[in-house]
């Protein structure tokens, strides 16, 4: 993970370093007329704080992917602008330790009401098979705010380089799970659509860099994974509190 986060650290330096030269010309070629973003944003995800060793993931393969608008309203005649839309984020977390885990419901004699439990993936299910792969999808529809700071006032929303920090809160649509695995040598796949007490409602904090409609974001979540004493629990019998955070790239389609 220390190498993904000198990757990306690099990769925000680079394009610290090119602002200049890429404001001249956009990337991408002519924008249409039509004011705002619509972004597409492509990252990795991982766990700050995990206590629970099975829910460990892998270095790759957590994608995730996001599409969204945004809006600048420029502040006065300063290099400020105040930025608002939406956006539909699909989050996906892959297990490392063993591939034949996935989520599933179960109870607790000290809470009432169903919490999340990790489970092997049982001959019930497939058969004689064996897992190759396992992992769930969290899918949210998200408000993000932010203020962004231009080094050429007027290349606000027209490709300048700029810095942002903001904030976003966001409403769990879906939650699901996927099992690839091999049986009889054929290749399947089950999907299970459930919430999963994943968290209903998450917020959290988000730092961008872009030029020319192209773009680099760290993003960090307050809320927890899981609904608060609904997770997985830790070696202590103790309801994990992990939170998600992530980081990638962006690009602009207009």
């Amino acid at each position: 993970m220390k190498k993904l986060f000198v990757a990306f650290i690099l990769l925000t330096t680079t394009i610290s370093i090119q602002a200049q030269n890429l404001e001249e010309k956009n990337t991408f070629g002519p924008r249409p007329d039509l004011k705002g973003d619509l972004t597409l944003s492509f990252g990795l995800n991982m766990l700050m704080n995990n206590d629970v060793d099975a829910l460990d993931l892998r270095t790759l393969g957590n994608n995730s992917f996001k599409v969204g608008y945004s809006y600048p309203v420029q502040i006065g005649n300063s290099n400020f602008s105040f930025n608002g839309g939406f956006n539909f984020s699909f989050d996906k977390y892959a297990f490392s330790n063993d591939s034949s885990l996935t989520l599933n419901y179960g109870s607790n004699p000290n809470t009432e009401g169903q919490v999340i439990i990790i489970d092997s993936v049982g001959a019930n299910i497939i058969g004689n098979g064996f897992v190759e792969k396992s992992k769930f999808e969290s899918n949210y529809i998200n408000i993000p705010l932010e203020f962004r700071y231009y080094f050429n006032k007027d290349k606000i929303d027209n490709g300048g380089f700029f810095l942002a920090a903001g904030g976003s809160i966001g409403y769990l649509i879906s939650g699901k799970t996927k099992i690839k695995y091999v049986e009889n040598e054929e290749t399947k796949k089950i999907k299970r659509k459930e919430n999963f007490e994943l968290n209903q409602f998450r917020y959290g904090a988000h730092f961008r860099v872009g030029v020319s409609g192209f773009g680099a974001y760290f993003e960090y979540d307050f809320s927890e994974l899981f609904n608060p004493g609904r997770g997985p629990l830790n070696e202590n019998d103790e309801f994990t509190r992990t939170t998600p955070f992530r980081f990638g790239l962006s690009i602009n389609l207009f």
